[in-house]
């Protein structure tokens, strides 16, 4: 006889121990007081070989995430020192509460469009109000743990979602190569029809030294990486940068595209031009902030997945969702717009696992410093030293090597998923396509587990027998089935439910159950069932009413006391658990040890 799975059913006296166990352990004020774990900044002794390991991340994430702290301010609708002072808040803030250590905070670049659209509508004075909104809708979808939805997704699809990013960001900044400013100065209108109508444009107005000038930078940058890559090689480029707007300075610099640039903090306003916050406003922006809210959580989480799967380091999803609702309130409070993780540059071949959250503090002393007190300075860099050191972070963006394994095992099908992926992020926004890559995976997902996993016997002849229902072979059962009651008479037929049962496989499992002959009595066995929803329930309520009235007796084996009380919920078990004596097996209680 098989040996039967035991499934541990509580009891009260053991919820009520274990309620006394949980307030007995539970930390005192004190305790919490002293316990700064939740914080990722926890020893301040060490700071110093913190600062030692960590001064060129914070550093040069600064650098390489300028533009486009710059860009999402201006195309926005408000200005790029708004950028700035949002980047600013939202890295001290991941600092001190992010649960990842290999993300640093900036403005979120994915809801571009719907900033603009609100400022177009109800003014600049907007916006901090629309952010806390968005961190207080943040906070609510962490206790809902929604966030943990990104568990759930497949790995091609944050992959495509990369690939894709990389690639809008080449044509975002396309610009820059050619000494123009068309995407960065034009406050979110799109000038161009088509990617080919843009670059075809850029080749014919702009300066083509500059485009070379790009490519040597960005050349020295991969040859650095190549030769030695722990010497942080942007430093260099941006040094010579600066020499360069100093000695030669050009109108071709970030300064032509953005203006003068400084960090500050403007609290929030409660009226404007065209802003007047009454009951019936804020209702409309709570509406307004859904969407926002929705593409920053899957922005944030899908760079912290991205981390976390290139440095093997786990993330805290939920101290993450917590603090990236209290970045987005601060930042609301202090003028910003709304906020996410972006990954720590890779590319700067780090050790990861060594890095913490002084990389997140540094880079925010490092926007105080560089575009805070000597803006004047750094906004003089030429074009061609940021497209180049951009195309060197692009390029390096893709995890190529991943690409090449799925090559190398033949997986092409997964390949094309995320170039399809990478196709829809480019032509139809980045969170849309993960949203579609996601409902694909999830379609797929479903086809596979819709597959029914199940165990038929029958005495239809002489023995009983196992029946093959992938060729309806019939194969002698040797062993003896313990879900046959005794002295029973007449053909019978055993359906043994295997895993769990769920809205996606119950129905192959009720068309399985239809296409086997008919017999005297039916035993349908829950024996090795470990979870069953309501959605599966009502449907073998459903067959098994239909059964008795076609005079077959239905038996019900190997119920735990737990799922007896989940069947009973649907009236029709519900009935025949009271009219009916055909139920054995029962676990009543699990043996003593």
């Amino acid at each position: 006889m098989s040996q039967q799975p035991l499934i541990e059913i509580p009891t009260l006296t053991q919820n009520d121990n274990n309620q006394q166990q949980a307030q007995k352990n539970k930390p005192s004020k004190v305790s919490k007081q002293q316990s700064l774990d939740h914080l990722s900044v926890h020893s301040f002794k060490s700071g110093l070989t913190y600062i030692r390991d960590s001064w060129k991340s914070g550093m040069a994430q600064a650098i390489l995430n300028m533009p486009f702290h710059l860009t999402i301010g201006s195309s926005s609708g408000c200005n790029a020192s708004v950028g700035i002072t949002t980047a600013f808040i939202a890295a001290f803030t991941n600092g001190f509460f992010s649960g990842s250590n290999h993300s640093i905070y900036m403005p979120s670049w994915v809801v571009i469009g719907l900033n603009y659209q609100l400022v177009k509508t109800y003014g600049v004075e907007v916006m901090p109000w629309i952010t806390i909104i968005v961190g207080i809708q943040i906070y609510i979808a962490g206790l809902l743990k929604w966030h943990h939805l990104s568990d759930f997704i497949p790995v091609y699809v944050i992959e495509g979602f990369l690939l894709g990013i990389a690639s809008l960001f080449f044509f975002s900044y396309s610009d820059y190569m050619f000494g123009l400013t068309d995407n960065h100065s034009n406050r979110g209108v799109e000038l161009y029809s088509s990617y080919y109508d843009m670059l075809k444009s850029f080749i014919e107005r702009g300066d083509i030294n500059y485009l070379i000038g790009a490519w040597c930078v960005f050349l020295f940058l991969q040859m650095g990486r190549i030769l030695f890559r722990q010497f942080p090689w942007i430093f260099i480029t941006t040094l010579t940068g600066l020499t360069l707007g100093i000695v030669y300075p050009t109108e071709k610099c970030l300064r032509s595209a953005y203006g003068e640039v400084t960090i500050y903090f403007d609290f929030i306003e409660y009226d404007g031009p065209k802003f007047h916050p009454d009951f019936q406003v804020v209702s409309h922006l709570i509406t307004e902030a859904i969407p926002i809210t929705l593409f920053i959580l899957i922005q944030n989480q899908f760079c912290a997945r991205a981390g976390q799967s290139l440095s093997g380091v786990k993330c805290d999803y939920d101290q993450e969702i917590q603090c990236v609702s209290t970045a987005n309130i601060l930042s609301g409070i202090f003028g910003g717009l709304p906020c996410c993780a972006s990954s720590r540059m890779y590319i700067l071949d780090i050790k990861l696992r060594k890095t913490n959250q002084w990389s997140s503090i540094l880079n925010a002393f490092s926007i105080l410093f560089f575009y805070g007190v000597f803006s004047k300075v750094f906004m003089d860099i030429p074009f061609y030293i940021i497209s180049g050191q951009l195309l060197y972070m692009i390029i390096n963006i893709p995890p190529w090597h991943y690409y090449v394994n799925l090559y190398r095992t033949q997986r092409k099908l997964i390949l094309f998923y995320i170039f399809c992926i990478a196709w829809l992020c480019v032509n139809y926004g980045a969170i849309q396509s993960t949203l579609i890559g996601s409902m694909h995976a999830l379609i797929i997902f479903a086809q596979k587990m819709s597959l029914p996993s199940a165990e038929v016997m029958t005495n239809q002849k002489d023995g009983v027998y196992q029946i093959n229902l992938r060729d309806t072979n019939l194969h002698e059962f040797e062993e003896e089935c313990n879900d046959i009651p005794p002295n029973i008479e007449g053909t019978y037929t055993v359906y043994r439910f295997n895993g769990a049962l769920n809205y996606i496989n119950i129905k192959g499992h009720i068309d399985q159950i239809k296409e086997l002959a008919k017999t005297d009595i039916f035993i349908l066995s829950f024996r090795y069932v470990c979870v069953i929803d309501f959605q599966a329930v009502d449907s073998l309520a459903i067959i098994i009413d239909n059964m008795r009235k076609n005079s077959t007796q239905v038996f019900v084996t190997g119920l735990h006391p737990g799922m007896l009380e989940q069947l009973s919920e649907n009236s029709i078990f519900k009935e025949y658990f009271i009219n009916e004596n055909h139920m054995f097996h029962q676990i009543d209680k699990l043996p003593h040890q």
